[in-house]
């Protein structure tokens, strides 16, 4: 009840501006102590080891919410299992022109074209080694290519920021699926996939996930679906993550989308139908992790009876409050 009234007010406004004021609170000791007091418990029960990492808990803050690695140890304090950062590029870059995110509060959604604004692999590389030895859950880093980089090079922005952040994460997450850099979504097919990650796992010193796109398999066969599934497990993919936001615009009909990423309950189901197909064609050694669309304990459990290991949280983190991360792990006990 509190949050809906914190969120009646924050919604009067932009949602970049909100969410800059939100890393920024978060980012602050006071604040960090309030939210431990406030929202974080721990049972032995939850914890999980899998995919080479231990895991405090199987709910984790999807990438996108903190890019820069700011708000570190207030998403912590939230109670999260683990946090994915980014997504990051070689270069720092500004990323598409604002307005550049549209929320839809009746339909629970929200619609992005970002564009991959982050600060750097340097940058970002710094404030992780500053608060890597407070941090007692997994961090993963989600990694990208600058627009600017032409598809036939895009494998070197990969593994420059693998490079650069080996030393300081604990596992990477391939990002092949965002709809907001132009030709991304290419690296999903086999000819460019098989390449990448030959490229990264000759570098990488941990765990590799790759993050899969919604609309991928609509379009294509099961047997796409089969060699991407049998590259990442060639090249020993720890995790896939199932999904990435969708451009599939008749699931919010009235809106009038010409651009950007669905995020939130219109994703849930085809998120959920791309990860039981996942589920039925991965080995018993291939993690899943279950996002898009997660906005209650019901959502969350269907994610899991699908076949996640894990599941991540971030528009429902906005239209539910903090609150949901405690009453998943509550109903997961």
């Amino acid at each position: 009840m509190l949050y809906k009234f914190f969120r009646f007010f924050l919604f009067q406004f932009d949602p970049e501006i909100i969410h800059e004021g939100v890393i920024f609170l978060l980012s602050l000791p006071p604040v960090q102590w309030l939210l431990k007091l406030l929202y974080d418990f721990h049972d032995v029960r939850l914890e999980k080891n899998c995919g080479g990492l231990r895991f405090k808990n199987p709910v984790g803050m999807a990438a996108g919410f903190d890019k820069n690695a700011k708000a570190l140890l207030g998403l912590q304090a939230l109670g999260f299992g683990f946090i994915e950062v980014g997504t990051v590029t070689p270069r720092p870059q500004q990323g598409n022109p604002k307005p550049r995110i549209l929320r839809f509060e009746k339909e629970e959604a929200l619609v992005n074209w970002l564009g991959f604004n982050n600060d750097g692999i340097a940058q970002v590389v710094e404030r992780l080694k500053k608060v890597k030895p407070k941090m007692k859950i997994p961090v993963g880093l989600n990694i990208g290519k600058n627009k600017e980089t032409p598809l036939e090079k895009a494998v070197d922005d990969y593994v420059i920021c693998i490079e650069k952040a080996n030393p300081t994460v604990d596992f990477f997450v391939i990002n092949i699926s965002s709809p907001n850099t132009p030709e991304l979504r290419k690296l999903a097919e086999p000819l460019f996939l098989e390449g990448l990650l030959s490229r990264v796992q000759r570098v990488s010193r941990h765990p590799v996930w790759v993050k899969l796109s919604p609309d991928t398999f609509g379009n294509t066969s099961d047997r796409h679906l089969e060699e991407i599934v049998r590259l990442c497990e060639q090249y020993q993919v720890s995790a896939l993550v199932a999904t990435n936001t969708t451009t599939d615009y008749t699931l919010l009909p009235t809106a009038g989308l010409s651009q950007g990423g669905i995020s939130g309950r219109p994703l849930e189901i085809k998120s959920t139908r791309i990860l039981k197909a996942l589920k039925s064609k991965i080995s018993s050694q291939t993690m899943l992790v279950g996002v898009g669309g997660i906005l209650s304990t019901k959502d969350a459990l269907e994610k899991i009876n699908a076949g996640a290991d894990l599941i991540e949280l971030y528009t429902g983190l906005i239209f539910k409050g903090p609150k949901l991360i405690q009453k998943i792990k509550q109903k997961l006990l």
